[in-house]
């Protein structure tokens, strides 16, 4: 009988060994199946912020290559080349853009150079020689008929930026430096403010007629001795 009881106690007590080792079991597979959940979660929040990163800079760079005056845009797209962020947390990108346009101009000589030659030549005619005249006159509708030609064909553009945003938070908000960043040009190009563009290179339409008429006479001037040379 005792070695029955025993025999029997035996088993009750391999019972509760057996019940606490696969509790322990169960709870080192939890956690085992829980690590990596959290590793999961980093690498997805990593993904995310990165996704988030490219598609702010992609935005800024595509505002500013398509934020030309007169532009009528037909299509762009734009690829992120290298994103690397600074010390300080700041973002610094490369972005590949391409624009399809047209000018958009009810008439070529509604385009602000060509505006500025034909109001110096409507002005200055009368003290031109008739040779003078002449070479303002081919000038004029040369450029007019290169103006005609780009609001009828289109022209695509490619242009690599270099932006520059200071934190996250700052490209959240639309605040970048925009390089132009080809091979022969590595210069400031102008910034993206709150998703507002500057490009410091194109001047305004006032700025360029006023500029034309400026110098189209020079330019007429030395222009005339080699149209007689090639006459």
């Amino acid at each position: 009988m005792r070695n029955v009881r025993f025999s029997r106690d035996g088993w009750k007590v391999m019972l509760i060994t057996v019940t606490i080792l696969a509790l322990i079991l169960t709870g080192m597979f939890t956690l085992s199946v829980r690590t990596p959940a959290v590793a999961k979660a980093e690498v997805d929040k990593t993904k995310v912020e990165k996704a988030d990163i490219e598609a702010l800079v992609k935005k800024a760079a595509l505002i500013f290559a398509t934020a030309v005056p007169h532009d009528k845009l037909l299509a762009s797209s734009a690829t992120v080349v290298e994103i690397k962020i600074t010390d300080n947390n700041g973002i610094e990108a490369i972005v590949n853009t391409e624009r399809t346009f047209v000018l958009d101009y009810k008439s070529a000589y509604d385009e602000p150079y060509l505006k500025g030659k034909t109001k110096w030549l409507s002005e200055n005619e009368s003290k031109l020689s008739p040779a003078e005249v002449n070479v303002a006159k081919t000038e004029i509708k040369i450029h007019a008929d290169w103006v005609q030609w780009e609001m009828q064909v289109p022209s695509t553009i490619y242009a690599p930026y270099k932006l520059i945003a200071s934190s996250l938070e700052e490209a959240r908000n639309g605040n970048f430096t925009v390089y132009l960043w080809t091979d022969i040009d590595r210069v400031k190009n102008g910034t993206v403010q709150n998703w507002i563009p500057n490009n410091i290179f194109i001047p305004a339409d006032e700025e360029a007629t006023n500029k034309a008429y400026e110098t189209f006479g020079e330019y007429v001037k030395q222009l005339t001795p080699i149209y007689a040379e090639a006459e």
